[in-house]
């Protein structure tokens, strides 16, 4: 323990009062960091009992810091009791389990089935974009030094040699080829998966070719221990990991690119490979594996705690990655930018891997090669052309500006990152499109000028404004997509639904009017078959988003979806009050101020959304649902007939499309369901719910005070008619719970579009 000096010394850049502490002037002695206290043989000291005595001492408001601590410091540093701190602490129970770690020791074949099942839930998180701290570095074999082991030789400890590191190198080798790929881009899931000051090695001393061999040998190896148990499992282990292997090899963008039929060959082996996840998980390895291996090594910040995926959740997984990069492999074959549209909304549903999302963007533009195209810019153009008749005096001189096709390819970037990231950048680029808008109806008005000189340029009866619609359009499908995609993320509180869906349903009328200008500009069968098929999605989804404004405005109006409340406290209770119309109007102008900002389409106001949800407030319940039936039977009538839109020389891209209805027409069935069952129930129909919504409105303010005066004991005098409307009230406040209490709510349905709510009611 050093003496009261030394202790002096290294404590004499603290300060004990924030609020009068001098920051030293940069470049000074006394700004610069302070020695850690230590004694003379380099241990640390225990100062516990020096800062408890110290922090009994301090007022409130008081701080104890280094003058060299800043608020930027503090802004970055970590909360005390932020679980990450601890990740590094060795327990007694976790150096027990760290002591055990013997990379020596003999392994059985099934205590090398439990370490190879184990590294694989590791693995499979790490792709959900877990960092390498949380998975496969808990793992000591795949961290182990192997300079002057035997591996892949029959040694005096074979399964580890002969079977075990084949499977913990073939892991590595691939892990290092999906971590370059996706690296590319840095199209991470998470902000964890980033390494700091680690730089992963993944066995950079041994090849694809290398891996190969070695599993190779462990499978002729393990064929001669057939009996023996945990083999038949292993062997099931090594022969996936090579067939994995070389489908990473294949699966490159610029093997798909070169050869597509190969990396076709690669996914065909996948899909045949039987993968489960065995009933017999081997014999557990103590000290195998260290969940606080972070402590050794110096990440940019403490890594918070992550639990890996379950066994049978791998494989399911590891299937969902294979039919991923089955869809990414199919961009190659695209035939037109319509089908890579329609291909790259699929995959974004889907959320995969940043593996996978990597992989797509280096598809699709690759060393100047961009699919379909042999140039980004052609790529553009391509892309105007599908749409309308632009001529080529329009497009000539639109593209002198590089600023399209640069905003182009983003728009297909957004939708390669994960759906939170995806949802913010698309909101910011609405920005961009926009004034790409506005330049482009002025490209379209001098071109259409020096096309026809006698016309009136700028009437849009006469000019079909090419480009510019195009730039619209495109622009109208990222604002939905953003404007959906918080559904999905959970991002809206239930009460907000209705003022969502009412302005996504203005969005979507406001699209749907603009396709059918669209067929102005855009003679020819090609086209015309093109906007129809946008047509039919984009017509389907007005229906659907009236469908949900008004079912998800009913069940706000009966209080399923609670409305925000603010606490009035008081001695006797604390009150729950309906929001003010300032807190509303606040609210709307957060949700929407991107939106807002744009020239088009017109902005709904808040005071245009009272209006319209007054208007609602007129009808009764039952009426309502009954609109919204036929909104949804609208929607089911589009999506059924979409069958007549088929052509037949374009089989692929009707099949994407299809798929998009398909998803669509999933959440309208389900929907039409539960409104049928809730129509039968009657419940609706109870004398107490059959008021428009101003008399709910008044309902609720109504026996929300009363309840507010009999929490605090302050009842004033009340007239008889005041009474009769508190007894009213609370008795639609009764019919409404016994509503609630069936679970009236929004759930998902498996195999329908996430960014779509379905609702749930009593008995659907």
């Amino acid at each position: 323990m050093a003496d009261s000096e030394q202790l002096s010394s290294g404590l004499s850049g603290l300060s004990l009062d924030a609020n009068t502490a001098e920051v030293p002037e940069a470049g000074s002695a006394e700004g610069q960091l302070p020695e850690p206290i230590v004694t003379s043989d380099g241990e640390w000291i225990d100062i516990t009992t020096l800062v408890d005595r110290a922090a009994s001492e301090l007022a409130s408001g008081a701080l104890i810091k280094q003058t060299h601590f800043t608020l930027f410091d503090a802004m970055m540093s970590v909360e005390v009791m932020d679980p990450r701190l601890d990740m590094g602490i060795l327990t007694a129970d976790d150096a027990l389990e760290v002591s055990q770690w013997d990379i020596d020791r003999q392994l059985t074949l099934r205590e090398a089935l439990w370490v190879a099942l184990q590294l694989l839930r590791c693995e499979m998180t790490w792709h959900g974009s877990a960092s390498l701290l949380q998975t496969l570095y808990t793992c000591n074999y795949f961290t182990a030094n192997v300079d002057g082991l035997p591996i892949g030789q029959d040694s005096s400890n074979a399964v580890r040699d002969m079977v075990l590191f084949p499977i913990v190198i073939a892991t590595g080798v691939g892990c290092r080829y999906v971590w370059s790929e996706f690296s590319r881009y840095n199209l991470f899931g998470e902000e964890d998966v980033q390494m700091g000051t680690i730089e992963p090695q993944f066995f950079a001393d041994f090849s694809q070719r290398d891996a190969d061999i070695l599993l190779y040998e462990a499978h002729m190896y393990l064929e001669f221990r057939m009996n023996e148990p945990g083999a038949r499992e292993l062997i099931e282990i090594v022969d996936s990991r090579r067939h994995w292997l070389r489908a990473l090899g294949l699966l490159s963008a610029e093997r798909m690119i070169e050869d597509a039929s190969a990396a076709a060959d690669g996914l065909a082996e996948l899909r045949q490979m039987h993968v489960a996840w065995p009933d017999d998980e081997g014999t557990p390895v103590r000290g195998v594996f260290d969940p606080k291996c972070m402590r050794r090594y110096a990440a940019a910040a403490p890594i918070k705690p992550r639990e890996l995926i379950e066994g049978p959740a791998c494989v399911q997984e590891f299937e969902r990655m294979a039919k991923d990069l089955e869809l990414v492999e199919s961009l190659v074959r695209v035939e037109s930018v319509e089908h890579l549209v329609y291909m790259f909304q699929k995959i974004h549903i889907r959320a995969p891997s940043p593996f996978v999302r990597s992989l797509l963007m280096t598809t699709l533009a690759n060393n100047e090669h961009v699919v379909l195209a042999e140039s980004p810019e052609a790529l553009v153009r391509r892309a105007v052309l599908e749409m309308v008749a632009a001529p080529p005096r329009a497009l000539a001189g639109w593209f002198a500006n590089g600023d399209i096709i640069r905003v182009f390819l983003d728009w297909f970037r957004t939708l390669a990152q994960n759906p939170p990231r995806a949802r913010r950048v698309a909101y910011k680029c609405l920005g961009t499109w926009d004034a790409l808008q506005g330049e482009a109806e002025q490209a379209d008005i001098d071109a259409f000028g020096a096309e026809h000189p006698g016309r009136d340029a700028a009437d849009p009866a006469q000019n079909p404004f090419w480009v510019s619609s195009w730039v619209y359009h495109m622009k109208l499908m990222l604002l939905e997509g953003a404007l959906l995609g918080g559904v999905r993320l959970h991002v809206y509180a239930a009460y907000e639904l209705p003022i969502i869906f009412g302005y996504a349903t203005q969005v979507f009328e406001a699209h749907a009017a603009h396709l059918d200008r669209m067929h102005m500009g855009a003679p020819g069968a090609a086209r015309t078959q093109r906007l129809q098929r946008v047509g039919v999605l984009v017509r389907a989804q007005r229906e659907m988003a009236v469908a949900t404004w008004l079912i998800s405005h009913m069940f706000e109006r009966l209080l399923v979806f609670r409305a925000p409340w603010h606490s009035k406290h008081s001695d006797a209770a604390t009150v729950l009050r309906l929001e003010s119309t300032s807190a509303q109007r606040a609210r709307y102008a957060l949700r929407f101020r991107h939106v807002s900002m744009l020239g088009s389409p017109t902005h709904l106001s808040f005071d245009g959304w009272c209006a319209s949800a007054e208007h609602l407030d007129e009808c009764l319940l039952p009426e309502l649902l009954g609109h919204a039936q036929n909104a949804l039977s609208a929607a089911r009538t589009i999506l059924g007939d979409a069958k007549d839109h088929r052509d037949s020389g374009n089989a692929s891209v009707v099949d994407a499309w299809a798929d998009a209805c398909r998803l669509l027409y999933a959440v309208v069935v389900a929907n039409l369901v539960a409104m049928a069952r809730l129509q039968q129930s009657g419940v609706l129909r109870a004398k107490e719910l059959m008021v428009s919504g101003a008399a709910a409105l008044e309902y609720r303010q109504c026996f929300l005070q009363a309840d507010a005066d009999d929490a605090a004991n302050d009842r004033p005098a009340r007239s008889k008619k005041q009474r009769k409307d508190i007894e009213r009230a609370r008795k639609w406040r009764d019919a409404v719970e016994a509503l609630a209490r069936d679970k009236l709510n929004v759930t998902c349905v498996q195999g329908a579009h996430p960014d779509w709510p379905v609702f749930s009611v009593p008995g659907a």
